[in-house]
């Protein structure tokens, strides 16, 4: 089986790719859903450090607290469709029996940030209360009295080889339909992405989309609107495009299984496109039984050269062009009306 997973950044257009992935019928398709446990804060790559390459007799246990925590909030719930409905019910199970073969011993105790990851003002009012029962009851009593302290410190090899046999797990769950290739969006992150393959065994393609930074901009601002990005001056809004590009230790273009694509050539060149990542990968144009069903180039041309939909902006526009010349997409190269897909009624940006 080989995964196949998009590592971009906000709104450079990666679910294209990933749509037209998913209209391969040899393809398990879990793109709707973004799995970032491995990357994230606190996430698998947060616990090797603390573990393996920085332990401290404090901070290693408190990051396997950490890495709990957030593994039971992507777990999910009755409320909350998260992990769990994907890997078959079975994400809180795996997650649980990795945590045991890394965990090497265990005990009643805590230490200060068993309260403080709640908060000062909470730590400081517990602390007030534990300092009350224990002087009422010459220190019999306290407060966290069923509190567990854990302590881990495995090789480098051993928490990778634990890993690896984790997400082989995990991914065996994913696709219970033993298809060849399974999708699974934002797996591993733009930036020191070489770090988080280390942790697989399946063979693993990843696609790093970007896109014309004139149409991130405007479609955050005028259209998405979700502050992820700043919009409020286009020059603080270039420093963040940059960033976001830059960050990272290694040079990820020298990685053979990380490849680079533009959101418009998914567009302007569907055919070439198309045919470059079914080499990639692996997959057969015969197999592409839904084409055009979830990416449809004449539909997402309408989210290209959005600026020019937005004149009181051009101001803004000419300074993104000046400081990001690297980044614009010649669309003046290509032409309009030989666009493959079908044609859709609506012409407004999504």
């Amino acid at each position: 089986m080989k995964i196949i997973t998009c590592a971009s950044f906000y709104g450079s257009g990666s679910s294209a790719l990933s749509d037209l992935v998913a209209e391969y019928s040899t393809v398990k398709d879990m793109s709707e859903f973004e799995f970032r446990f491995l990357h994230d804060i606190d996430g698998l790559s947060d616990l090797e450090y603390h573990l393996c390459e920085c332990h401290n007799r404090h901070n290693s246990g408190h990051a396997l607290k950490r890495f709990m925590r957030l593994a039971k909030y992507n777990e999910g719930n009755q409320f909350s469709k998260r992990y769990n409905a994907y890997f078959d019910n079975q994400f809180g199970k795996l997650t649980d029996e990795f945590l045991e073969k890394l965990i090497d011993f265990q005990f009643t105790g805590w230490w200060f940030n068993d309260l403080f990851d709640f908060g000062i003002n909470y730590y400081y009012r517990m602390q007030f209360i534990n300092k009350i029962l224990r002087k009422l009851s010459s220190g019999r009593m306290g407060i966290l009295k069923k509190e567990q302290t854990y302590c881990s410190h495995p090789s480098k090899e051993k928490f990778l080889e634990e890993t690896r046999t984790y997400l082989d797990k995990l991914m065996l769950a994913a696709n219970k339909e033993k298809l060849p290739f399974l999708q699974i969006d934002q797996l591993v992150p733009s930036q020191n992405t070489g770090r988080v393959l280390r942790y697989f065994n399946n063979p693993i393609d990843v696609f790093v989309v970007d896109r014309d930074p004139r149409d991130i901009y405007v479609l955050e601002k005028c259209y998405w609107k979700g502050h992820i990005c700043p919009t409020d001056s286009p020059e603080k809004f270039c420093q963040w495009f940059l960033y976001t590009r830059h960050s990272g230790s290694e040079d990820i273009t020298k990685l053979p299984n990380v490849h680079f694509l533009r959101f418009e050539d998914l567009i302007f060149q569907y055919s070439d496109i198309k045919r470059k990542i079914e080499n990639i990968i692996g997959l057969s144009s015969e197999d592409m039984l839904n084409e055009f069903e979830k990416l449809n180039p004449r539909e997402s041309v309408i989210n290209t050269r959005v600026w020019l939909r937005h004149p009181e902006l051009e101001k803004e526009i000419s300074v993104i062009e000046s400081k990001l010349s690297d980044y614009l997409y010649p669309f003046e190269d290509y032409e309009y009306v030989s666009i493959a897909g079908i044609d859709v009624e609506s012409n407004k940006p999504f």
